[in-house]
C-alpha cells in the first residue's frame, strides 16, 4: 500500500489532454498553441473542429481541458494589441481544473511578453515568437479568458459531495454485509440455517436484501442533504442515478460477501474490508487524487476497482448533466464486475455452507 498509494498521492498536473480549436491557424496560433505542450503539464488531444465538440469532448473525457484561439489573433499580437484567447476547463474534476486554469494563465500571460521580461515572477520564461522579438516597442499581452464548465466557481462542495455518496454505500453495504455474516459464522447461528429447509440461494438473498434496502435508503438521504443542505444539484436524470447505484450496491454486497467466506471473525473481516479494499479504493478511484498524475501501471490498476466507474457516472449525472449515451462504458464496465463479484462469492459462499 505504501508503494502504491505513494505513488497515486500525487496533485501536480501531469498530461492533461489539450484540445486546440484554432480558428486563426496563423503561425502565431500555432505557436501559441504548441507552448502549452512544451512541458508535461498537457497533452495535446486531437483537434478541435467545431464549437459543439468541446462540451462533447469534455463529456466523454475525452479532453480535460480545451484551448479556443479566436480569428485574428496573429493581426492584434503583430499590431501590438492584447488578444483575447479562450481556456475551457472542466470543473467537475475541481481540483485538477484549478491547477490547469494556473498553469493556463501563466503560459498565456508569458507568450508574447516583452523581450526585457526575461522571466515571470513565478520563474517561467517567456516565449515571444520570433517576428515580435524583432520589434522591441511591440510589448503586446495575451489576455486569458477563462471559463469552467460544471463548477464555475470550483466550489469543493460539488466534488465532494457526490463523492461522500459512493464512500457511504461502499461502508454501508460492504463492510456490514461482511461483518454481519461473519458474526452468524461465530454464533453458529449460520449452521442453524443450513440444516433449515431454506435453500442456499434463499439464506444468500436473506443476508444481501436487507443491506441492499439500507444502501439504497442511504442514497436517498443523501441525495436529499446535497439538495437541501449543500445546495449541489443533480444536473442528469435522478432515475438513471438510481439505478446504476443499485448496481454499484449489488456489486458492493458481492464484494462483503466474499470477504465474509474469508474472514473467520468479525475483526478480520474489518480489517480485511478497510485495508485491502476500502483504501486502496478511496485513493486509486480518482476520489482524492486524479487518475491521469497516477503512473501508468497504477492506472492500469484503478480499471479493477468498481468505484472509478461509480465515481465517473455521479459525477456525470451530478455535474455535467450527461446520460447513457455518455456514461455507457462506465456502466457497461460496473455491471459486469458487480455480476462477475456478485456470482463469484455467492458460489464460494454456497461452497462454504455445504
Amino acid at each position: 500500500q505504501l508503494m502504491i498509494l505513494g505513488l497515486a498521492a500525487n496533485l501536480e498536473l501531469r498530461h492533461l489532454p489539450l484540445g486546440v480549436y484554432d480558428l486563426d491557424r496563423s503561425e502565431h496560433s500555432r505557436a501559441f498553441a504548441e507552448r502549452f505542450f512544451h512541458d508535461e503539464y498537457f497533452t495535446p488531444a486531437h483537434p478541435i473542429e467545431k464549437d459543439a465538440e468541446i462540451d462533447r469532448r469534455l463529456q466523454r473525457g475525452a479532453i480535460g481541458a480545451a484551448l479556443v484561439i479566436p480569428h485574428g489573433f496573429e493581426r492584434d499580437l503583430v499590431r501590438g494589441r492584447s488578444p483575447r484567447v479562450l481556456f475551457v476547463s472542466d470543473g467537475s474534476e475541481s481540483t485538477t481544473s484549478m491547477i490547469a486554469v494556473q498553469y493556463a494563465g501563466r503560459i498565456a500571460r508569458s507568450y508574447g511578453a516583452a523581450p526585457t521580461d526575461a522571466a515571470t515572477s513565478d520563474g517561467a520564461t517567456t516565449d515571444r515568437p520570433p517576428s515580435l522579438a524583432r520589434s522591441p516597442s511591440t510589448a503586446a499581452r495575451l489576455v486569458p479568458e477563462i471559463r469552467i464548465w460544471y463548477n464555475p466557481t470550483l466550489e469543493s462542495r460539488y466534488f465532494m459531495v457526490p463523492g461522500i455518496l459512493a464512500l457511504v454505500l461502499l461502508v454501508i453495504t460492504m463492510v456490514l454485509t461482511s461483518v454481519a455474516v461473519v458474526k452468524e459464522k461465530e454464533r453458529g447461528t449460520l449452521e442453524q440455517l443450513i440444516v433449515s429447509p431454506l435453500s442456499t440461494g434463499q439464506i444468500v438473498l436473506g443476508k444481501l436484501l436487507p443491506f441492499a434496502g439500507v444502501g439504497f435508503i442511504d442514497v436517498l438521504l443523501v441525495l436529499a442533504v446535497a439538495r437541501a443542505v449543500f445546495v449541489v444539484p443533480v444536473s442528469g436524470s435522478l432515475l438513471l442515478l438510481l439505478a446504476l447505484s443499485s448496481v454499484f450496491v449489488l456489486t458492493t454486497l458481492g464484494l462483503g460477501l466474499l470477504i465474509s467466506t474469508v474472514a473467520e471473525t468479525q475483526q478480520q473481516a474489518m480489517m480485511t474490508a478497510v485495508f485491502f479494499v476500502m483504501l486502496p479504493m478511496i485513493f486509486l478511484s480518482g476520489f482524492v487524487f486524479p487518475i491521469k498524475n497516477m503512473p501508468q501501471p497504477v492506472q492500469w490498476l484503478t480499471y479493477l476497482l468498481p468505484l472509478r466507474y461509480y465515481f465517473t457516472i455521479i459525477r456525470g449525472i451530478f455535474l455535467r448533466g450527461v446520460g447513457l449515451e455518455i456514461l455507457w462504458p462506465s456502466a457497461a464496465a460496473l455491471t459486469a464486475y458487480g455480476l462477475a463479484v456478485l456470482g463469484a462469492s455467492v458460489l464460494r459462499f454456497r461452497k462454504h455452507l455445504e
